[in-house]
């Protein structure tokens, strides 16, 4: 058996309304042609199986039940012999050298674990919208604890070798799960940010209420902030962080609560954010009106 270069994991869940094929019309296109992509069906409730199997050279597996996209591309990964990983999101899409340029900077620099480059924001139709600059210096553990890079999932190509050393995705989380995965791979000299934008982020129209999180992506930044709390040790600009990031998380759960007329537990959630942020005037103007709403 001919092993490729490249394993390409695209998740996917009912992606016959969500851009697949433009996706894995991407991976097609790629100057770069040593590759194998392998599309890990999450148990999709519409045509995603026929749309995939119809594709000549496309490595389908199906999932029993729907498990997310962290698992999706852990299956994919495991089922991949190459000694380098893509994955490529069913929304987005790859600029035509994306692979080339990537496979470029990473193969010889034998220390890195991953190459991450720029990117776009696009919206359903692929206008762009805005640039999407890899590397972010915002004070928080989500950025403090891999160094600035931000590692984009559609935007990096990984060495196996260290994919499979930190265990790959964390499956349990239901969002930030590259984020995660960043800070586990992160080290001295470990990450290339390669300054051009090779990849394209779909963005959807959202509603009136999208600074509400949902309780799912609630659920999903309380196991993340949990799980890297020890690494924020006292007195540093880490633990600063941390305590200005739950400060956020208990006030958007305080905002939850709220608009679900959960007085007594936004109360609770708004209290929590005012220790950490005793004169953020916004969660305190919040918690006044819980009393009257």
């Amino acid at each position: 058996m001919i092993v490729a270069h490249v394993n390409v994991v695209i998740p996917a869940y009912n992606g016959t309304s969500r851009f697949l094929e433009q996706a894995i019309d991407s991976v097609f296109a790629q100057t770069f042609a040593d590759y194998e992509i392998i599309v890990v069906d999450d148990a999709s409730a519409d045509d995603t199986g026929a749309l995939v199997q119809r594709i000549p050279h496309v490595r389908y597996v199906r999932h029993a039940k729907n498990s997310g996209q962290a698992a999706a591309r852990n299956t994919g990964a495991k089922l991949a012999q190459s000694p380098y990983l893509a994955f490529l999101d069913q929304d987005d899409v790859w600029e035509p050298t994306f692979l080339e340029a990537t496979l470029g900077v990473l193969e010889p620099a034998t220390q890195a674990a991953a190459v991450h480059c720029d990117g776009y924001q696009v919206d359903e139709r692929n206008n762009i919208l805005e640039y999407d600059a890899a590397m972010k210096h915002t004070a928080s553990v989500t950025q403090l604890l891999r160094g600035g890079h931000d590692v984009a999932t559609s935007g990096s190509l990984f060495r196996k070798t260290f994919f499979d050393a930190v265990g790959g995705y964390d499956a349990r989380l239901s969002i930030w799960e590259d984020i995660d995965l960043a800070i586990r791979l992160y080290g001295p000299n470990r990450f290339i940010h390669l300054p051009k934008p090779l990849y394209r982020h779909r963005l959807y129209s959202r509603n009136a209420s999208r600074d509400i999180p949902s309780l799912r992506a609630l659920e999903g930044r309380l196991r993340f902030l949990e799980k890297h709390a020890a690494a924020c040790l006292p007195g540093t600009a880490e633990s600063q962080a941390l305590s200005s990031d739950w400060a956020v998380y208990y006030a958007d759960l305080g905002k939850h609560h709220l608009r679900a007329r959960a007085r007594p537990e936004a109360r609770a959630a708004f209290r929590r954010s005012l220790r950490h942020q005793p004169l953020n005037f916004k969660t305190l103007s919040r918690l006044v009106r819980s009393y009257f709403v």
